[in-house]
């Protein structure tokens, strides 16, 4: 595994840079090969893993900006080893889901709001503060879901 180690908060989590593969090998418990490759280099995501309990396996979970920050210099302050929480500023975290349309019905997998996983000291003001995606990118429908991004990529710059 050629994951980072950072401290977010009170976490310790295995972070990803771009177009870093993760290497399974059966210990981490929401690992799906095809989307890890698929979302290895998002321009809005970066992947890691945290265990939540010391008899859980890994857990794959993805932290999401909306903001425009620059994850390249993120990735780089994180390789140095001095990423702090801060640099962390406007993320929220996400996990792989499947969910589908209400008006359409269409199914699909989309990276979801995970609030159950509070990383960060200020959790519930990011959560409130982020921009989701609003509509369906099939019938353009509004929704309620907590979409962060579609997995599939021709959906990645569809509009909120």
């Amino acid at each position: 595994m050629d994951a980072l180690t950072v401290k977010i908060h009170k976490w310790d989590v295995f972070y990803f840079p771009a177009n870093t593969p993760i290497d399974n090998r059966g210990k981490i418990g929401n690992f799906d090969e095809l989307e890890d490759r698929l979302l290895a280099g998002h321009p809005r995501m970066r992947r890691i893993l945290v265990q939540l309990s010391p008899n859980w396996p890994l857990g794959l979970y993805y932290l999401h900006w909306g903001n425009g920050s620059d994850l390249s210099e993120l990735d780089f302050r994180v390789a140095a080893g001095v990423a702090r929480e801060a640099d962390f500023e406007g993320a929220v975290v996400g996990e792989a889901k499947g969910t589908s349309c209400f008006e359409c019905h269409t199914r699909m997998r989309i990276i979801g709001l995970e609030p159950g996983l509070a990383l960060f000291s200020n959790d519930l003001e990011r959560i409130r503060a982020h921009e989701y995606r609003q509509h369906c990118p099939v019938c353009g429908k509004r929704w309620t879901s907590n979409a962060l991004e579609f997995i599939d990529t021709k959906y990645w710059d569809a509009p909120s």
